[in-house]
């Protein structure tokens, strides 16, 4: 049997989006198409930028304002976004982040051609998209020297330059937070379909196997409750479904996340 010849076409799909909308969020069919076209309409080419990637070479990518926009043009503002929880392995920081619409109750009433009025309620509900994003702790790479409003090196008593920051001192761990939580909203965006013309077409980090860093959070915080790599990795493949060697990035960061709930809850 051809599998393919089970699949709804796109037309198909598409149309059943629709009626979705319209059934339970109450928009007309109209603007449920309009809806859906600010979600997954093309990339406007001078939106997408390139940055350097782990390994070499670049990867294509959209800003975060882009999505704060898109957000903004598709739900007029009235969506949410958290981030409850924040942590700091090793030289990378990983934020979770959770988007959330809040759609509320409301009331149809319809009279049928026999003269009969009907009435539903339907209860409000809120629509919530979860994802773990990351980013690597920015530090500098040589000696800052403190210097005076003219520009010239500041001297301590004995005479020897003044450092401000030291090589390998941390750059600003807010900001990298600030990148993990971007990182995390634009996942929750491409779950909604947006901008999958460019996150959609090529390997990106959270389709990519764990690095070094992250197997040795990972192994570290499996420790703190008791467990050596072998009970690590079998905790893991239960919970996974398969082995930790073929996790993706972005499973070994929930994983990593667990471990540590799981240690604050043996503490309490």
């Amino acid at each position: 049997m051809n599998d393919e010849k089970n699949l709804v076409t796109e037309e198909e799909a598409a149309q059943y989006r629709l009626q979705y909308l319209q059934k339970f969020l109450g928009l007309s069919e109209e603007e449920s198409r309009t809806l859906v076209a600010v979600l997954t309409q093309s990339t406007p080419k001078d939106w997408i930028q390139e940055r350097p990637i782990r390994g070499g070479g670049t990867a294509k990518y959209v800003p975060g304002y882009r999505f704060i926009q898109k957000f903004n043009d598709a739900f007029g503002f009235l969506w949410s976004q958290e981030f409850p929880e924040l942590i700091r392995e090793g030289n990378e920081v990983i934020s979770k982040g959770r988007w959330s619409l809040q759609v509320p109750g409301r009331t149809v009433t319809r009279t049928h051609s026999d003269g009969m009025v009907e009435t539903a309620r339907f209860d409000g509900f809120s629509v919530i998209k979860e994802q773990y994003g990351s980013a690597e702790i920015k530090r500098y790479a040589q000696n800052i020297f403190a210097k005076d409003k003219k520009g010239n090196t500041l001297k301590d008593a004995n005479g020897k330059d003044i450092i401000r920051y030291k090589q390998g001192d941390v750059m600003d761990l807010g900001n990298d937070f600030k990148a993990a939580s971007t990182d995390a909203m634009k996942k929750c965006g491409t779950e909604l379909g947006m901008f999958l013309d460019v996150y959609g077409t090529r390997e990106t980090a959270e389709n990519a196997g764990p690095t070094d860093t992250q197997l040795q959070a990972f192994y570290k915080r499996a420790s703190d409750i008791s467990k050596n790599e072998e009970e690590a990795n079998a905790w893991a493949a239960e919970r996974l479904g398969k082995p930790l060697k073929e996790a993706k990035q972005q499973e070994v960061l929930g994983l990593v996340a667990d471990l540590i709930d799981i240690k604050k809850e043996e503490k309490k």
